[in-house]
């Protein structure tokens, strides 16, 4: 791959906290993914993929730029969009494993246009030009 890889992600991806649903069993508690995640991650998926932005193979850094307020004046926490964008660009297959990340960033932008997340993607020797 030469250079980054620009994604643009529409809708604001579930908080990783609200990523599973825990139920009892008997007397055990179970865990499986949230219907709301899992219909966020194949909806995104899709939505990357069907852009055919590249792919990573190997080892990579990931910039995330989320729109602050999306839709609502509810705080949420940067950390938690983390995992559900790692999840979905691995679902597209731009990377194979979100265990390859090098570095990871992720920053409140104030003004991305429309969409709620966009992704930069680059190989992990690769430095983004400022």
């Amino acid at each position: 791959m030469t250079g980054a890889i620009r994604i643009p992600i529409s809708n604001m991806p579930p908080s990783a906290n609200a990523m599973r649903s825990h139920f009892y069993d008997g007397e055990k508690v179970r865990s499986t993914k949230s219907k709301p995640y899992a219909a966020w991650k194949k909806a995104t998926a899709w939505e990357i993929a069907g852009a055919r932005p590249g792919r990573i193979d190997g080892p990579y850094r990931l910039y995330i730029a989320v729109q602050r307020h999306w839709r609502s004046k509810r705080a949420r926490d940067i950390d938690n969009i983390i995992k559900p964008v790692s999840d979905a660009l691995v679902a597209a297959g731009v990377i194979s494993d979100d265990n390859l990340a090098e570095e990871v960033n992720a920053k409140w932008a104030d003004n991305l246009g429309g969409p709620a997340v966009v992704v930069l993607i680059c190989a992990a020797e690769q430095e983004l030009a400022a």
